[in-house]
């Protein structure tokens, strides 16, 4: 009897978590964009508003016959995008111009060997071109052969391509937490104590290395796994990223460390 009340017990505590972290993860996560210029896989170019379904790896574009058209992964190579509707769960420097840092480190460029200009507090620029590639994925399965198409957004140059991911995950809120959504338009971050009074939907960013034979390998570590892929420059890597304090966790200075590895070749 004590052993049927204790499987009770232990399944009354884990089916919310599981139903928490399904939510987490499976909540539809879509992104839209006033302008989009899609490449698509028969080498045709088409362009108008898009919709980026992120669970589901497709794209949705109005035409200008008021008619939508269904765009799956399977047949993108590539799409930039411009005007994304603002997402105040995300910090301003979200919005960071990546055009630089996908231009790479070459001779002849005032950006070669270059390192991020302290930023300024400005208003986020949603009008900044992102640019999204194709790549077949296991979704982050190591141990299945499967791949299926899906997108990623370009952050550096090549020919290893810093590449990310955006996820929705559920974070917990507490009566005694410093989490507020005062000045964050009802969202914000702090320290947790205490027991959960409630969750918030966040988002979620995970880097990849796109490699140059199609291969896409996950940074879940970006600190030991970026030197660890460029394993002959490992020390000058990290080096380069104490001499200049730039961080394995932000996008930006991120992008910077993997167009500086480029640089040193593979």
């Amino acid at each position: 009897m004590k052993q049927v009340f204790a499987r009770v017990l232990l399944l009354m505590v884990l089916l919310p978590l599981a139903a928490r972290a399904q939510r987490g993860s499976g909540q539809a996560f879509t992104q839209q964009f006033s302008q989009a210029s899609v490449l698509l896989s028969t080498g045709d170019t088409i362009s108008g508003p898009v919709a980026l379904h992120r669970g589901e790896e497709v794209l949705t574009m109005s035409l200008p016959d008021n008619t939508v058209r269904t765009l799956p992964a399977v047949n993108v190579q590539s799409f930039a995008v411009q005007g994304e509707r603002y997402d105040r769960r995300r910090e301003q420097y979200y919005y960071d111009d990546f055009n630089t840092m996908r231009q790479g480190y070459y001779a002849g460029n005032p950006y070669f060997n270059a390192v991020p200009p302290p930023r300024r507090r400005e208003r986020a620029d949603t009008n900044l071109t992102r640019v999204f590639r194709t790549y077949r994925w296991n979704r982050d399965n190591d141990y299945s052969n499967f791949r299926a198409p899906a997108f990623f957004e370009q952050l550096s140059g090549g020919p290893v391509i810093l590449l990310r991911r955006e996820g929705l995950v559920e974070r917990p809120v507490t009566s005694n937490s410093a989490y507020s959504s005062s000045g964050n338009g009802g969202y914000g971050y702090g320290r947790v104590y205490g027991r959960p009074v409630g969750y918030y939907t966040d988002v979620k960013d995970n880097f990849y290395l796109g490699l140059p034979n199609g291969d896409v390998l996950p940074l879940r570590n970006p600190k030991k796994d970026l030197p660890n892929y460029f394993r002959a420059h490992a020390r000058q890597i990290e080096q380069y990223a104490k001499t200049n304090r730039l961080s394995y966790t932000d996008p930006r200075e991120l992008a910077y460390l993997v167009n500086y590895a480029n640089s040193l070749g593979l």
